[in-house]
């Protein structure tokens, strides 16, 4: 007689995972899935196109809390227990972190506002330019001079740049910039020095009145025209700028040289407005003719400062003497020579 079981073949049918091969299965077992099981999977997450149904459970399926979700270990009360005690754990962590922003906020506010204060006050307040000062002009008015220079009230004295203040002064050909000086806190002293005329030559019927970097300070078309005072210079090979306000360029950079060191020398003698005359044609016989008649022969350019203070040497004693006009040959000053 046959049992209820009889007829069936374990062996040929599927096996339930976890289960051996010797044990058989129901019907009830049967037509079902006998895969792994999955693993680290929350059965209740939604597919990505409706992440809406999350909102609508409770926080112990979102959160995995509930005997459901707890290890196999922890069971019962057990598992209550730690779920109570990991809630009041991040519940005193939260607490702290925001106690933390709390204490730690006011420092993050409370610091760059006093920072951007006092750099407010020492810009607006302390280091800022109230007094500008200008030493070294005889005929320029100050307060063109602080114009030209850009300079104003009110500007930071910290963060005045001094190659572009000495740019927009130099821009101005009357004028020369030597410094800036800052007297923190508040003053501001700009140095200038005047550019001097100081000879004059003609050229192409024209005379151009320059100093003695050849830069031209006014001109004058009338033929009969001399300066009073200064010295005509002749032998000049002029080859461009011959306008107010820019450099004549000379074809031969010896007599540039030449024209700067022959009156910068006779201004730091004192002796600029007794010379009537400069010819510089040749380099290696530099002529001077002063304004009492003598005729002065320096050589070359070598030693300018001593042949020069040898020629007032020797026409200071001509003078004492009673004699007028006649040639001094100074290009060896330490043995000057007189012909009447």
């Amino acid at each position: 007689m046959e049992g209820p079981n009889d007829g069936y073949r374990p062996e040929s049918s599927g096996k339930r995972a976890g289960e051996s091969s010797g044990q058989g299965i129901r019907d009830w077992q049967k037509n079902t899935w006998f895969g792994p099981a999955p693993q680290n999977s929350n059965p209740f997450d939604e597919p990505e196109d409706a992440p809406e149904l999350r909102e609508s459970r409770s926080e112990n399926v979102n959160q995995r809390m509930g005997d459901f979700w707890q290890p196999q270990h922890l069971t019962g009360q057990n598992a209550v227990n730690e779920i109570r005690e990991n809630s009041r754990k991040r519940n005193r962590n939260s607490g702290n972190q925001k106690e933390k922003r709390r204490k730690l906020s006011p420092v993050f506010w409370i610091v760059p506002v006093v920072l951007i204060a006092i750099l407010l006050i020492l810009r607006f307040a302390v280091f800022t330019v109230r007094d500008i000062q200008v030493t070294g002009n005889k005929n320029i008015p100050a307060s063109e001079i602080i114009r030209i220079s850009g300079v104003r009230n009110g500007d930071s004295i910290l963060t005045l740049d001094e190659k572009t203040v000495g740019q927009r002064i130099a821009s101005d050909y009357r004028l020369q910039f030597k410094y800036m000086i800052r007297e923190l806190p508040q003053t501001v002293v700009l140095t200038v020095r005047e550019r001097e005329e100081c000879c004059w030559l003609t050229y192409c019927g024209i005379t151009y009145v320059m100093d003695k970097n050849r830069m031209v300070m006014r001109e004058e078309e009338d033929p009969g025209f001399q300066p009073k005072d200064l010295v005509e210079v002749k032998g000049l090979e002029v080859r461009s700028n011959t306008m107010v306000g820019q450099e004549i360029v000379l074809g031969n950079e010896k007599q540039q040289e030449i024209l700067s060191s022959l009156f910068l020398h006779m201004k730091v003698l004192g002796c600029t407005g007794e010379i009537k005359e400069a010819d510089i044609s040749n380099t290696e016989s530099i002529l001077l003719e002063t304004r009492d008649g003598y005729t002065v022969s320096l050589g070359d350019m070598e030693d300018l400062h001593a042949k020069l203070r040898s020629m007032l040497l020797v026409r200071d004693e001509l003078h004492t003497m009673q004699k007028t006009g006649g040639t001094i040959n100074v290009s060896k000053p330490d043995t000057p020579i007189y012909a009447p």
